[in-house]
């Protein structure tokens, strides 16, 4: 119903009322937003609805003379402002998440990229571009510096004192950054990351690639560099979760000249990426081609390749999920190992353990585990016979729901 309370024909204020256990749950709402406003409860078991109306309107000072019924799906429409107000609401909460990508190689200047130095002049690729910022940062880990000067050849900083005196683009050498100890750990801090950079790979809307290798535990020494034919004759087959992702990348345009499979191999033994830091591709290694926005894996066998399908998932994360799942039902791209809907203390977790979430998942968890304290608005809105009621006892609620 809507009721009008600053004395105008304007309707200000939405009173959505509904049966509890003690009598009548009553919620207040903004008529412009839509926000909710107050809430409490009118103890009288067996009093009427209207009868309840009245006792809330006037003991909250509302007057009962402007009252006006809405249409029943008033409470869906309050329900669905509810709902986004709620995701909103969360999103100011979470952590800032960066989106995952293909692994990249990591530049000492995120913020710059290589362009800053071909506008000055400088082709090569042998220095990689710093803000000023960045540049003392890096010196004070020992690594050597260079002032680049549009039309001039780059200069080496020899101290603080260099670079106070310009205020244009400076430059690392790439040789030494990639010995640098940051270079290393940024590499390094990829394998924690696991889920995501697979996730990222079946996403890329590109032509791209992703080597798996072996685990290196004790367990798996017996499966590790050895061939098909070694695996089927001690009963053991390809299995995702006796992996690890090692390497993304974009498919280079030479990549898809000729077999694929063998130009990443070719590659992995004789020209590795500055970035890559495992074993040279060989027998036992997993190689995960999308093309044209199809997925194959090929295991390097002892001779060629051999395609394995089903080794990766259709749907993001799922190999993930089926280690940890007590239900493959539940095989829906969020770990969660419980009930078909995650609830919020599950995916709480999940963000303080840094995987992904969706906001509108979570909305929907708060939204419905405060519904589901409550009993049916249709199957209780009817009429009950008078009786005696007690004072309205008022509460705030900021996460009542309709």
């Amino acid at each position: 119903m809507r009721i009008n309370l600053d004395g105008t024909n304007r309707d200000t204020t939405y009173l959505h009322v509904q049966p509890c256990d003690t009598g009548w749950d009553y919620t207040l709402y903004d008529v412009a937003t839509m926000k909710q406003l107050d809430g409490g409860q009118l103890d009288g078991a067996n009093m009427g609805r209207s009868e309840a109306i009245r006792h809330i309107c006037e003991d909250l000072g509302m007057g009962s003379k402007s009252i006006k019924y809405a249409p029943l799906s008033m409470i869906e429409t309050l329900q669905e402002a509810a709902y986004q107000q709620t995701a909103e609401a969360v999103a100011t909460q979470l952590p800032d998440t960066q989106e995952q990508a293909l692994d990249e190689y990591p530049m000492p200047d995120p913020a710059l990229i290589q362009d800053n130095l071909e506008k000055c002049g400088y082709l090569d690729s042998d220095l990689l571009s710093l803000s000023k910022e960045r540049a003392y940062e890096l010196m004070e880990r020992d690594l050597t510096f260079y002032i680049v000067q549009e039309g001039e050849n780059p200069e080496m900083a020899f101290d603080t004192a260099d670079l106070d005196a310009y205020d244009g683009i400076f430059a690392v050498s790439r040789e030494e950054w990639e010995e640098s100890p940051e270079f290393d750990k940024l590499v390094k801090d990829r394998m924690d990351h696991q889920e995501e950079r697979e996730q990222a790979f079946l996403s890329h809307k590109g032509n791209c690639f992703a080597i798996y290798q072996v685990k290196h535990t004790d367990a798996l020494r017996d499966i590790r560099y050895k061939g098909l034919e070694w695996l089927k004759s001690i009963g053991q087959t390809v299995r995702w979760d006796n992996y690890e992702l090692v390497y993304t990348a974009p498919l280079l345009p030479s990549d898809l000249k000729g077999d694929t499979t063998e130009q990443l191999f070719y590659r992995f033994n004789n020209e590795h990426p500055a970035d890559y830091y495992h074993p040279s591709m060989g027998i036992s290694d997993i190689v995960a081609i999308k093309r044209d926005g199809k997925v194959s894996c090929h295991y390097c066998d002892s001779f060629g390749f051999q395609q394995v399908p089903g080794f990766l998932p259709d749907n993001p994360l799922k190999n993930a999920e089926m280690a940890v799942e007590d239900d493959y039902g539940m095989i829906d791209g969020i770990i969660n190992n419980g009930p078909k809907e995650p609830t919020v203390a599950q995916l709480e977790q999940q963000i303080r353990s840094g995987q992904p979430i969706s906001l509108m998942d979570l909305a929907a968890a708060a939204h419905r585990e405060d519904r589901e304290k409550k009993k049916s608005i249709m199957e209780q809105l009817k009429s009950q016979p008078k009786t005696e009621y007690k004072k309205i006892a008022q509460k705030k609620s900021a996460e009542r729901e309709i």
